[in-house]
Protein backbone atom coordinates (compact mmCIF):
# COMPACT_ATOMS: atom_id res chain seq x y z
CA UNK A 1 0.00 0.00 0.00
CA UNK A 2 2.76 2.29 1.00
CA UNK A 3 4.81 1.46 -2.57
CA UNK A 4 1.24 2.49 -4.12
CA UNK A 5 0.73 5.54 -2.33
CA UNK A 6 4.11 6.66 -3.33
CA UNK A 7 3.61 5.89 -7.03
CA UNK A 8 1.11 7.89 -7.40
CA UNK A 9 2.76 10.85 -5.77
CA UNK A 10 5.26 10.28 -8.40
CA UNK A 11 2.44 10.28 -10.66
CA UNK A 12 1.24 13.45 -9.46
CA UNK A 13 4.40 15.52 -9.62
CA UNK A 14 5.08 14.71 -13.17
CA UNK A 15 1.71 16.82 -13.71
CA UNK A 16 2.63 19.64 -11.46
CA UNK A 17 4.16 22.56 -13.05
CA UNK A 18 7.87 23.11 -11.74
CA UNK A 19 8.85 25.45 -8.77
CA UNK A 20 10.42 28.92 -10.70
CA UNK A 21 12.08 29.36 -6.68
CA UNK A 22 15.30 28.25 -7.89
CA UNK A 23 19.28 28.19 -7.29
CA UNK A 24 20.88 31.46 -8.55
CA UNK A 25 22.54 29.75 -11.14
CA UNK A 26 19.65 28.92 -12.51
CA UNK A 27 18.72 31.24 -15.72
CA UNK A 28 15.41 33.39 -15.38
CA UNK A 29 14.07 32.95 -18.63
CA UNK A 30 12.08 35.86 -20.52
CA UNK A 31 10.19 35.05 -23.22
CA UNK A 32 9.43 37.10 -25.89
CA UNK A 33 5.79 37.26 -28.00
CA UNK A 34 7.08 40.11 -31.03
CA UNK A 35 4.18 41.54 -32.94
CA UNK A 36 6.55 42.91 -35.10
CA UNK A 37 10.09 41.37 -36.77
CA UNK A 38 11.44 39.45 -34.23
CA UNK A 39 15.28 40.72 -34.21
CA UNK A 40 13.30 44.41 -33.41
CA UNK A 41 12.06 42.98 -30.75
CA UNK A 42 15.29 41.16 -29.27
CA UNK A 43 17.31 44.50 -29.83
CA UNK A 44 14.98 46.44 -27.29
CA UNK A 45 15.53 43.34 -25.07
CA UNK A 46 18.90 43.16 -25.24
CA UNK A 47 20.10 45.96 -22.86
CA UNK A 48 17.35 45.08 -20.75
CA UNK A 49 18.89 41.58 -20.30
CA UNK A 50 22.04 42.67 -19.59
CA UNK A 51 20.97 45.42 -16.64
CA UNK A 52 19.09 42.14 -15.11
CA UNK A 53 22.00 40.04 -15.09
CA UNK A 54 24.25 42.36 -13.34
CA UNK A 55 21.44 43.60 -10.99
CA UNK A 56 20.55 40.61 -10.05
CA UNK A 57 23.53 38.75 -10.32
CA UNK A 58 22.06 35.71 -12.72
CA UNK A 59 22.19 34.86 -16.04
CA UNK A 60 19.02 35.78 -18.21
CA UNK A 61 18.00 33.68 -21.51
CA UNK A 62 16.14 35.97 -24.34
CA UNK A 63 13.82 33.32 -25.50
CA UNK A 64 10.88 34.07 -28.66
CA UNK A 65 7.52 32.46 -29.14
CA UNK A 66 5.89 32.69 -32.51
CA UNK A 67 2.19 33.43 -30.96
CA UNK A 68 0.24 34.01 -27.68
CA UNK A 69 -1.28 30.44 -27.27
CA UNK A 70 2.25 28.80 -27.10
CA UNK A 71 3.86 31.56 -24.80
CA UNK A 72 0.67 31.11 -22.25
CA UNK A 73 1.13 27.40 -22.31
CA UNK A 74 4.80 27.91 -21.34
CA UNK A 75 4.15 30.11 -18.64
CA UNK A 76 1.00 28.19 -17.19
CA UNK A 77 3.29 24.96 -17.45
CA UNK A 78 6.31 26.89 -15.48
CA UNK A 79 8.95 26.09 -18.50
CA UNK A 80 9.60 29.78 -18.43
CA UNK A 81 9.62 32.94 -15.78
CA UNK A 82 8.46 35.86 -17.33
CA UNK A 83 6.89 36.97 -20.98
CA UNK A 84 6.28 39.86 -22.79
CA UNK A 85 2.83 39.72 -23.40
CA UNK A 86 -0.05 41.52 -25.63
CA UNK A 87 -2.60 43.16 -23.53
CA UNK A 88 -4.90 40.79 -24.61
CA UNK A 89 -2.82 37.51 -24.25
CA UNK A 90 -2.49 39.40 -21.03
CA UNK A 91 -6.03 39.14 -20.11
CA UNK A 92 -6.30 35.71 -20.83
CA UNK A 93 -3.65 34.17 -19.13
CA UNK A 94 -4.15 35.93 -15.94
CA UNK A 95 -7.87 34.29 -16.28
CA UNK A 96 -6.12 30.72 -17.36
CA UNK A 97 -3.21 30.55 -15.17
CA UNK A 98 -3.63 33.48 -12.60
CA UNK A 99 -0.46 35.29 -14.07
CA UNK A 100 1.02 37.86 -11.77
CA UNK A 101 1.88 41.29 -13.65
CA UNK A 102 5.32 42.51 -13.52
CA UNK A 103 5.40 45.85 -15.35
CA UNK A 104 4.18 47.05 -17.96
CA UNK A 105 6.36 48.92 -20.94
CA UNK A 106 6.77 52.49 -21.24
CA UNK A 107 7.66 53.22 -25.10
CA UNK A 108 8.78 56.70 -25.96
CA UNK A 109 7.50 58.10 -22.24
CA UNK A 110 3.76 56.73 -22.76
CA UNK A 111 2.62 53.47 -20.78
CA UNK A 112 -0.23 53.38 -23.37
CA UNK A 113 -0.67 53.02 -26.88
CA UNK A 114 -3.32 52.98 -30.08
CA UNK A 115 -4.51 51.39 -32.52
CA UNK A 116 -4.80 52.43 -36.05
CA UNK A 117 -6.58 52.03 -39.72
CA UNK A 118 -4.07 52.55 -42.01
CA UNK A 119 -5.21 53.72 -46.16
CA UNK A 120 -2.09 54.54 -48.92
CA UNK A 121 -1.51 58.13 -49.59
CA UNK A 122 -3.28 57.97 -52.59
CA UNK A 123 -6.53 56.39 -51.25
CA UNK A 124 -9.83 58.07 -51.68
CA UNK A 125 -10.96 56.65 -48.11
CA UNK A 126 -11.17 59.79 -45.47
CA UNK A 127 -13.24 58.57 -42.54
CA UNK A 128 -13.36 55.04 -41.71
CA UNK A 129 -17.34 55.05 -42.77
CA UNK A 130 -15.59 55.08 -46.28
CA UNK A 131 -13.92 51.48 -45.84
CA UNK A 132 -17.02 49.02 -46.18
CA UNK A 133 -16.75 46.59 -49.92
CA UNK A 134 -12.93 47.44 -49.69
CA UNK A 135 -10.10 44.56 -48.92
CA UNK A 136 -8.56 44.56 -44.86
CA UNK A 137 -5.63 42.88 -43.78
CA UNK A 138 -5.63 42.30 -40.07
CA UNK A 139 -2.96 40.66 -37.59
CA UNK A 140 -3.11 37.57 -35.33
CA UNK A 141 -6.27 37.20 -33.75
CA UNK A 142 -4.93 37.40 -30.38
CA UNK A 143 -3.43 40.83 -30.94
CA UNK A 144 -4.99 44.19 -29.05
CA UNK A 145 -3.82 46.52 -31.46
CA UNK A 146 -4.17 44.10 -35.16
CA UNK A 147 -7.74 42.41 -34.27
CA UNK A 148 -9.20 43.37 -31.40
CA UNK A 149 -9.18 47.27 -31.01
CA UNK A 150 -9.77 47.74 -34.98
CA UNK A 151 -13.13 45.35 -34.90
CA UNK A 152 -14.00 47.25 -31.82
CA UNK A 153 -13.70 50.37 -33.85
CA UNK A 154 -15.78 48.92 -36.98
CA UNK A 155 -18.19 47.45 -34.26
CA UNK A 156 -19.40 50.98 -32.94
CA UNK A 157 -20.26 52.01 -36.23
CA UNK A 158 -22.02 49.17 -37.28
CA UNK A 159 -19.53 47.24 -39.50
CA UNK A 160 -18.06 43.70 -39.35
CA UNK A 161 -15.53 41.41 -41.56
CA UNK A 162 -18.84 40.33 -43.70
CA UNK A 163 -18.73 43.98 -45.20
CA UNK A 164 -15.59 43.69 -46.38
CA UNK A 165 -14.48 42.29 -50.23
CA UNK A 166 -11.81 40.19 -48.85
CA UNK A 167 -10.35 40.08 -45.16
CA UNK A 168 -6.71 38.45 -44.33
CA UNK A 169 -4.71 37.61 -40.93
CA UNK A 170 -1.34 38.45 -41.46
CA UNK A 171 0.24 37.97 -38.55
CA UNK A 172 2.94 40.27 -37.95
CA UNK A 173 2.19 43.76 -38.03
CA UNK A 174 4.81 45.24 -40.62
CA UNK A 175 3.10 42.69 -43.15
CA UNK A 176 -0.41 44.49 -42.75
CA UNK A 177 1.73 47.40 -43.49
CA UNK A 178 3.20 46.24 -46.18
CA UNK A 179 0.25 44.27 -47.82
CA UNK A 180 -1.26 48.09 -47.80
CA UNK A 181 1.84 49.37 -49.36
CA UNK A 182 1.94 47.20 -52.13
CA UNK A 183 -1.73 47.15 -53.14
CA UNK A 184 -2.75 43.54 -51.68
CA UNK A 185 -5.53 45.41 -49.03
CA UNK A 186 -6.88 48.64 -49.08
CA UNK A 187 -7.21 49.13 -45.60
CA UNK A 188 -4.95 47.90 -42.56
CA UNK A 189 -4.89 47.48 -38.99
CA UNK A 190 -1.75 47.77 -36.43
CA UNK A 191 -0.30 49.89 -33.72
CA UNK A 192 0.26 53.52 -34.23
CA UNK A 193 3.96 52.90 -33.46
CA UNK A 194 3.94 50.47 -36.37
CA UNK A 195 2.14 53.09 -38.39
CA UNK A 196 4.79 55.48 -38.00
CA UNK A 197 7.53 53.31 -39.44
CA UNK A 198 5.31 53.55 -42.81
CA UNK A 199 4.36 56.97 -42.92
CA UNK A 200 7.26 58.04 -45.08
CA UNK A 201 6.39 55.45 -47.03
CA UNK A 202 3.01 55.92 -48.43
CA UNK A 203 0.56 55.37 -45.06
CA UNK A 204 -1.80 57.69 -44.03
CA UNK A 205 -4.09 56.96 -40.57
CA UNK A 206 -7.56 57.24 -41.28
CA UNK A 207 -8.90 56.23 -38.11
CA UNK A 208 -7.24 56.46 -34.09
CA UNK A 209 -8.74 53.78 -31.71
CA UNK A 210 -8.68 55.27 -27.93
CA UNK A 211 -5.75 54.40 -25.89
CA UNK A 212 -5.01 50.42 -24.82
CA UNK A 213 -2.63 50.08 -21.88
CA UNK A 214 1.02 49.16 -23.27
CA UNK A 215 2.24 45.03 -23.32
CA UNK A 216 3.48 43.97 -20.01
CA UNK A 217 5.54 41.92 -18.26
CA UNK A 218 4.01 38.57 -16.62
CA UNK A 219 5.44 35.82 -14.57
CA UNK A 220 4.79 32.77 -14.15
CA UNK A 221 2.39 32.01 -11.36
CA UNK A 222 4.56 29.67 -9.44
CA UNK A 223 7.55 32.06 -9.43
CA UNK A 224 8.54 32.84 -5.36
CA UNK A 225 7.20 36.35 -4.29
CA UNK A 226 10.14 37.44 -2.90
CA UNK A 227 11.80 36.81 -6.45
CA UNK A 228 9.03 38.16 -8.21
CA UNK A 229 9.34 41.83 -6.01
CA UNK A 230 13.18 41.94 -6.51
CA UNK A 231 12.49 41.59 -10.36
CA UNK A 232 9.93 44.34 -10.68
CA UNK A 233 12.05 46.81 -8.53
CA UNK A 234 14.64 45.98 -10.78
CA UNK A 235 12.49 46.85 -13.74
CA UNK A 236 10.99 49.57 -12.32
CA UNK A 237 14.37 51.37 -11.47
CA UNK A 238 15.72 50.56 -15.17
CA UNK A 239 16.83 53.40 -17.19
CA UNK A 240 16.89 53.36 -20.94
CA UNK A 241 20.22 53.35 -22.72
CA UNK A 242 19.36 54.79 -25.98
CA UNK A 243 15.79 55.97 -28.09
CA UNK A 244 14.94 52.48 -29.02
CA UNK A 245 15.16 50.94 -26.06
CA UNK A 246 11.73 50.38 -23.91
CA UNK A 247 11.61 51.09 -20.09
CA UNK A 248 9.04 49.94 -17.45
CA UNK A 249 6.49 51.42 -15.47
CA UNK A 250 3.90 50.21 -12.55
CA UNK A 251 1.04 47.82 -13.60
CA UNK A 252 -1.70 48.03 -12.98
CA UNK A 253 -4.27 45.17 -13.51
CA UNK A 254 -7.59 47.21 -13.92
CA UNK A 255 -5.80 49.03 -16.52
CA UNK A 256 -6.50 46.03 -18.62
CA UNK A 257 -10.16 46.15 -18.14
CA UNK A 258 -10.67 47.94 -21.22
CA UNK A 259 -8.86 44.84 -23.06
CA UNK A 260 -11.41 42.75 -21.18
CA UNK A 261 -14.31 44.73 -22.86
CA UNK A 262 -13.59 44.34 -26.46
CA UNK A 263 -12.68 40.58 -25.69
CA UNK A 264 -15.90 39.86 -24.41
CA UNK A 265 -18.11 42.24 -27.02
CA UNK A 266 -15.75 40.39 -30.07
CA UNK A 267 -15.26 36.97 -28.96
CA UNK A 268 -17.38 36.31 -25.94
CA UNK A 269 -14.58 35.58 -23.76
CA UNK A 270 -15.71 36.72 -20.46
CA UNK A 271 -12.73 37.14 -18.51
CA UNK A 272 -13.88 40.16 -16.32
CA UNK A 273 -13.18 39.79 -12.98
CA UNK A 274 -13.49 41.78 -9.69
CA UNK A 275 -11.44 41.67 -6.75
CA UNK A 276 -12.63 40.62 -3.35
CA UNK A 277 -13.80 43.69 -1.78
CA UNK A 278 -14.08 45.95 -4.85
CA UNK A 279 -16.68 48.71 -5.41
CA UNK A 280 -19.02 48.20 -8.21
CA UNK A 281 -19.82 51.56 -10.26
CA UNK A 282 -22.27 50.63 -12.88
CA UNK A 283 -22.66 52.89 -15.97
CA UNK A 284 -25.70 53.28 -18.53
CA UNK A 285 -24.34 52.37 -21.69
CA UNK A 286 -25.31 55.67 -23.53
CA UNK A 287 -21.59 54.94 -25.85
CA UNK A 288 -19.98 52.04 -26.40
CA UNK A 289 -18.29 49.95 -24.00
CA UNK A 290 -14.71 51.23 -25.24
CA UNK A 291 -16.13 55.18 -24.91
CA UNK A 292 -17.32 54.54 -21.76
CA UNK A 293 -14.02 53.09 -20.08
CA UNK A 294 -11.71 55.73 -21.47
CA UNK A 295 -14.29 58.28 -20.00
CA UNK A 296 -15.10 57.41 -16.37
CA UNK A 297 -12.02 55.25 -15.83
CA UNK A 298 -10.23 58.41 -14.21
CA UNK A 299 -13.55 58.98 -11.71
CA UNK A 300 -13.48 55.34 -11.00
CA UNK A 301 -9.57 56.03 -9.76
CA UNK A 302 -10.07 59.30 -8.13
CA UNK A 303 -13.12 57.71 -5.90
CA UNK A 304 -10.31 55.05 -5.19
CA UNK A 305 -7.67 57.06 -3.90
CA UNK A 306 -10.63 59.26 -1.97
CA UNK A 307 -12.14 56.61 0.05
CA UNK A 308 -9.42 53.76 -0.21
CA UNK A 309 -11.76 51.21 -1.72
CA UNK A 310 -11.03 49.83 -5.12
CA UNK A 311 -13.53 51.17 -7.58
CA UNK A 312 -14.17 49.14 -10.78
CA UNK A 313 -16.55 50.18 -13.65
CA UNK A 314 -19.62 47.84 -14.74
CA UNK A 315 -20.28 48.40 -18.08
CA UNK A 316 -23.57 46.41 -18.95
CA UNK A 317 -24.37 45.07 -22.74
CA UNK A 318 -27.51 47.71 -22.93
CA UNK A 319 -29.85 49.59 -21.00
CA UNK A 320 -32.15 46.38 -20.46
CA UNK A 321 -29.00 45.11 -18.70
CA UNK A 322 -28.10 47.76 -16.51
CA UNK A 323 -31.60 48.26 -14.97
CA UNK A 324 -31.37 44.35 -14.04
CA UNK A 325 -27.93 44.66 -12.62
CA UNK A 326 -29.20 47.87 -10.58
CA UNK A 327 -32.24 46.54 -9.43
CA UNK A 328 -30.73 42.93 -8.23
CA UNK A 329 -28.09 44.82 -6.29
CA UNK A 330 -25.63 43.69 -8.31
CA UNK A 331 -23.81 47.16 -7.94
CA UNK A 332 -22.83 49.51 -5.21
CA UNK A 333 -23.52 52.81 -7.50
CA UNK A 334 -25.07 53.50 -10.76
CA UNK A 335 -24.76 56.42 -12.70
CA UNK A 336 -27.75 57.04 -15.52
CA UNK A 337 -29.76 59.26 -16.65
CA UNK A 338 -33.04 60.76 -14.93
CA UNK A 339 -35.62 59.04 -16.58
CA UNK A 340 -33.92 55.53 -15.62
CA UNK A 341 -32.98 57.05 -12.19
CA UNK A 342 -36.64 57.83 -11.56
CA UNK A 343 -37.54 54.40 -12.87
CA UNK A 344 -35.16 52.42 -10.16
CA UNK A 345 -35.87 55.03 -7.66
CA UNK A 346 -39.63 54.18 -7.93
CA UNK A 347 -38.75 50.73 -7.22
CA UNK A 348 -36.67 51.59 -4.21
CA UNK A 349 -33.23 50.41 -5.47
CA UNK A 350 -31.40 54.16 -5.83
CA UNK A 351 -30.57 56.93 -4.12
CA UNK A 352 -28.95 60.20 -5.34
CA UNK A 353 -25.98 61.77 -3.97
CA UNK A 354 -25.11 64.46 -6.63
CA UNK A 355 -26.14 65.75 -9.61
CA UNK A 356 -23.56 66.14 -12.42
CA UNK A 357 -22.35 69.54 -13.92
CA UNK A 358 -21.71 69.19 -17.66
CA UNK A 359 -21.22 71.71 -20.74
CA UNK A 360 -24.39 71.39 -22.28
CA UNK A 361 -23.25 72.91 -25.19
CA UNK A 362 -21.74 76.14 -24.29
CA UNK A 363 -22.02 76.42 -20.73
CA UNK A 364 -21.81 74.70 -17.12
CA UNK A 365 -24.90 73.34 -16.30
CA UNK A 366 -26.97 71.06 -14.22
CA UNK A 367 -29.21 69.95 -16.67
CA UNK A 368 -28.84 68.68 -20.54
CA UNK A 369 -30.90 68.46 -23.48
CA UNK A 370 -32.04 66.30 -26.63
CA UNK A 371 -31.95 66.56 -30.50
CA UNK A 372 -33.83 65.48 -33.32
CA UNK A 373 -31.62 65.00 -36.08
CA UNK A 374 -31.86 65.00 -40.22
CA UNK A 375 -29.54 64.72 -43.17
CA UNK A 376 -28.61 68.34 -44.29
CA UNK A 377 -30.60 67.39 -47.56
CA UNK A 378 -33.60 65.57 -45.67
CA UNK A 379 -36.96 67.20 -46.86
CA UNK A 380 -37.77 67.20 -43.10
CA UNK A 381 -38.44 70.71 -41.93
CA UNK A 382 -40.93 70.73 -39.82
CA UNK A 383 -42.13 68.30 -36.84
CA UNK A 384 -44.98 67.14 -38.65
CA UNK A 385 -42.65 66.22 -40.98
CA UNK A 386 -42.15 63.19 -39.06
CA UNK A 387 -45.36 61.23 -39.14
CA UNK A 388 -45.34 57.84 -40.83
CA UNK A 389 -40.59 58.22 -41.24
CA UNK A 390 -38.34 55.76 -40.00
CA UNK A 391 -36.64 57.21 -37.13
CA UNK A 392 -33.88 55.68 -34.38
CA UNK A 393 -33.91 56.17 -30.97
CA UNK A 394 -30.90 55.24 -28.35
CA UNK A 395 -33.75 53.49 -26.05
CA UNK A 396 -37.01 53.94 -25.12
CA UNK A 397 -35.13 54.14 -21.52
CA UNK A 398 -33.09 56.80 -23.09
CA UNK A 399 -33.49 60.42 -21.95
CA UNK A 400 -32.02 62.69 -23.90
CA UNK A 401 -32.42 60.20 -26.76
CA UNK A 402 -36.23 59.35 -26.77
CA UNK A 403 -38.09 60.63 -23.79
CA UNK A 404 -36.97 64.23 -23.77
CA UNK A 405 -38.04 64.45 -27.89
CA UNK A 406 -41.11 62.45 -26.89
CA UNK A 407 -42.02 65.04 -24.59
CA UNK A 408 -41.43 67.57 -27.25
CA UNK A 409 -43.35 65.90 -29.75
CA UNK A 410 -46.38 65.29 -27.44
CA UNK A 411 -46.67 68.98 -26.64
CA UNK A 412 -47.08 69.48 -30.49
CA UNK A 413 -50.10 67.62 -30.46
CA UNK A 414 -47.99 63.75 -31.99
CA UNK A 415 -47.55 60.74 -30.49
CA UNK A 416 -44.21 59.76 -31.90
CA UNK A 417 -44.50 55.94 -30.72
CA UNK A 418 -47.22 55.66 -33.07
CA UNK A 419 -47.32 58.11 -35.64
CA UNK A 420 -43.37 56.87 -36.19
CA UNK A 421 -41.49 53.45 -37.07
CA UNK A 422 -39.34 53.26 -34.13
CA UNK A 423 -36.22 51.73 -33.98
CA UNK A 424 -33.86 51.43 -30.86
CA UNK A 425 -29.81 52.01 -32.18
CA UNK A 426 -28.99 51.12 -28.12
CA UNK A 427 -25.91 53.35 -28.93
CA UNK A 428 -25.68 57.18 -29.50
CA UNK A 429 -23.01 56.55 -31.88
CA UNK A 430 -25.33 54.08 -34.14
CA UNK A 431 -28.23 56.61 -33.82
CA UNK A 432 -25.98 59.21 -35.47
CA UNK A 433 -24.35 57.19 -38.30
CA UNK A 434 -28.12 55.72 -39.06
CA UNK A 435 -29.14 58.66 -39.75
CA UNK A 436 -25.89 59.94 -41.48
CA UNK A 437 -25.73 56.70 -43.98
CA UNK A 438 -29.99 57.58 -45.07
CA UNK A 439 -31.17 54.64 -43.00
CA UNK A 440 -33.00 56.34 -40.53
CA UNK A 441 -35.20 59.59 -41.62
CA UNK A 442 -33.65 61.44 -38.70
CA UNK A 443 -32.50 60.31 -35.32
CA UNK A 444 -32.96 61.19 -31.42
CA UNK A 445 -29.78 62.05 -29.58
CA UNK A 446 -28.46 63.84 -26.31
CA UNK A 447 -26.96 67.13 -27.61
CA UNK A 448 -23.52 65.95 -26.48
CA UNK A 449 -23.81 62.89 -28.65
CA UNK A 450 -22.81 64.84 -32.09
CA UNK A 451 -19.09 66.22 -30.26
CA UNK A 452 -18.78 62.56 -29.59
CA UNK A 453 -19.57 61.40 -33.78
CA UNK A 454 -17.53 63.85 -35.05
CA UNK A 455 -14.51 61.84 -35.26
CA UNK A 456 -16.79 58.91 -37.09
CA UNK A 457 -19.06 61.08 -39.69
CA UNK A 458 -18.77 64.57 -41.26
CA UNK A 459 -21.28 66.35 -38.74
CA UNK A 460 -21.52 69.39 -41.43
CA UNK A 461 -24.06 66.50 -43.34
CA UNK A 462 -26.46 66.45 -40.36
CA UNK A 463 -28.68 69.05 -39.20
CA UNK A 464 -30.67 69.23 -36.24
CA UNK A 465 -34.21 70.08 -36.44
CA UNK A 466 -35.28 70.92 -33.10
CA UNK A 467 -34.30 70.65 -29.22
CA UNK A 468 -36.04 69.97 -26.60
CA UNK A 469 -36.19 71.69 -23.40
CA UNK A 470 -33.29 71.43 -20.86
CA UNK A 471 -33.85 68.56 -17.84
CA UNK A 472 -31.99 67.48 -14.21
CA UNK A 473 -28.37 65.83 -15.38
CA UNK A 474 -27.54 62.67 -14.64
CA UNK A 475 -27.81 61.61 -10.67
CA UNK A 476 -25.09 60.06 -9.55
CA UNK A 477 -26.96 57.27 -7.15
CA UNK A 478 -25.78 54.42 -4.53
CA UNK A 479 -27.61 51.43 -4.45
CA UNK A 480 -29.91 51.43 -1.48
CA UNK A 481 -28.24 48.98 0.72
CA UNK A 482 -24.70 50.22 0.14
CA UNK A 483 -22.63 50.87 2.90
CA UNK A 484 -23.70 54.44 4.85
CA UNK A 485 -20.43 55.47 5.70
CA UNK A 486 -19.03 54.66 2.43
CA UNK A 487 -21.91 56.37 0.56
CA UNK A 488 -21.25 59.22 2.62
CA UNK A 489 -17.18 59.37 1.63
CA UNK A 490 -18.25 59.02 -2.09
CA UNK A 491 -20.89 62.15 -1.77
CA UNK A 492 -18.28 64.36 0.42
CA UNK A 493 -15.31 62.97 -2.67
CA UNK A 494 -17.53 64.16 -5.58
CA UNK A 495 -18.67 67.85 -4.35
CA UNK A 496 -14.83 68.34 -3.71
CA UNK A 497 -14.07 67.98 -6.89
CA UNK A 498 -12.02 71.59 -7.84
CA UNK A 499 -10.37 70.97 -10.98
CA UNK A 500 -12.32 68.45 -12.98
CA UNK A 501 -9.33 67.78 -15.57
CA UNK A 502 -9.51 64.81 -15.35
CA UNK A 503 -13.24 64.21 -16.55
CA UNK A 504 -12.55 66.53 -19.16
CA UNK A 505 -12.88 63.20 -21.66
CA UNK A 506 -16.74 62.35 -19.90
CA UNK A 507 -17.85 66.12 -20.38
CA UNK A 508 -18.06 66.31 -17.00
CA UNK A 509 -17.40 69.61 -15.38
CA UNK A 510 -18.08 68.75 -11.69
CA UNK A 511 -21.31 67.58 -9.10
CA UNK A 512 -23.28 69.51 -6.95
CA UNK A 513 -26.30 68.51 -4.72
CA UNK A 514 -29.01 66.25 -5.84
CA UNK A 515 -31.54 67.95 -7.62
CA UNK A 516 -34.48 66.33 -6.42
CA UNK A 517 -37.27 69.32 -6.99
CA UNK A 518 -36.39 68.79 -10.46
CA UNK A 519 -36.49 65.50 -10.99
CA UNK A 520 -39.70 65.26 -9.65
CA UNK A 521 -40.73 67.84 -12.03
CA UNK A 522 -39.20 65.47 -14.85
CA UNK A 523 -41.01 62.31 -13.31
CA UNK A 524 -44.72 64.34 -13.41
CA UNK A 525 -43.86 64.42 -17.21
CA UNK A 526 -42.95 61.06 -18.23
CA UNK A 527 -44.64 57.82 -17.89
CA UNK A 528 -41.91 55.16 -16.17
CA UNK A 529 -42.16 51.95 -17.99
Amino acid sequence: MCIGILGLMQALFLFLPASRAVAADDPLTLLLVPVEEENVVFRQFLPVKHYLEKRLNRRVELDIAHNAEAALDRLGQGQVDLAYLDPSAYCEGKSMYQLHPVAKVVKNGEGQYRSVLVVRDDSQVEKIVQIPGRSLALGNTRSSSAYLMPLAMLQEIKLDLEDFSQVGFLQKEDLVALSVLVRDYDVGAMSQEVARKYLPYGLRIIKKSEKLPQFIISSAPQMDVEERNALQTALLEYTPQDFDTVSFAEAEDREYNVVRIMLKNITGKDYLAYPEGAVKLALLPLYSPITLDKMFAPLAEYLTQETGREFRLVIPRDFEEFVSIVSNGEVDFAYQNPYVYLLLGQRGKLQSLVTTISPEPETSREEFRGVILVRKDSAISSLEDLKGKDIMIVSRRSAGGYRFQKILLRQHGIDIAREARLEEGKKHEEVVLSVYRGEADAGFVREAALQVAKDIVDTSDLRVLATTEYYPNWPFAAYTETDADLVAKVRSALLAIEDPAFLEEARINGFTQSQMKRLQQLKEKVVLE
